[in-house]
């Protein structure tokens, strides 16, 4: 009896999948489902990718965030060098220390070993969430502008290129550019 209820589930699953697919199968192919042959079905994609890489607005804080990465690893290269230098000053000087010294000396380049890993691990976790912060503060200014975009150009649909898994479609349909003036303030209302 178990199987067959698992049988069950699987079947309503692929069914409500496959209703999904059938429905955007349909909005795709210009059906309106609302009204068949009533008007053409408006359908645009957007690389948000492209749009953030791109587009002033999203280059400016992404680099000024590189550039602070960049400011924080060359700091933790002149650390890991100072640890370097540490490291074969004790080689060349263990022969001739005293036991008390060599361990001194040994303590010291762990606790340096321990200083500069805890830094590594706390600057990518701060710059981790950074990016992740920044990231969604751009996708959010950019999904605003594509509703906006979308309704004052009669979209009826527009999704992301990459998320909605898009294996073709029609230049046309790619509207990142007019996003991006859009984005910019460069006329988000323009017609295509």
């Amino acid at each position: 009896m178990r199987d067959e209820e698992v049988e069950e589930m699987r079947m309503r699953r692929g069914m409500s999948k496959g209703l999904a697919l059938l429905v955007l199968a349909t909005l795709l192919c210009g059906v309106d489902v609302a009204a068949v042959g009533a008007e053409a079905v408006k359908i645009g994609l957007v690389d948000l990718q492209r749009v953030l890489v791109e587009s002033k607005k999203g280059k400016e804080p992404l680099a000024k965030l590189k550039a602070d990465m960049d400011a924080k690893n060359r700091d933790l290269e002149a650390q890991e060098k100072r640890v370097r230098q540490m490291e074969a000053d004790f080689e060349k000087q263990q022969s001739v220390l005293s036991e008390a010294a060599r361990k001194e000396k040994q303590k010291a380049i762990q606790k340096a070993q321990v200083d500069l890993s805890r830094t590594v691990d706390d600057l990518k976790r701060e710059f981790g969430e950074r990016e992740r912060e920044l990231r969604q503060r751009l996708v959010r200014e950019v999904a605003t502008v594509v509703q906006e975009y979308g309704k004052k150009n009669g979209y009826v649909l527009i999704m992301e290129m990459r998320a909605a898994g898009v294996m073709y479609s029609s230049e046309g349909a790619d509207i990142s550019k007019e996003i991006i003036a859009a984005y910019e303030g460069g006329g988000g209302s323009q017609k295509k």
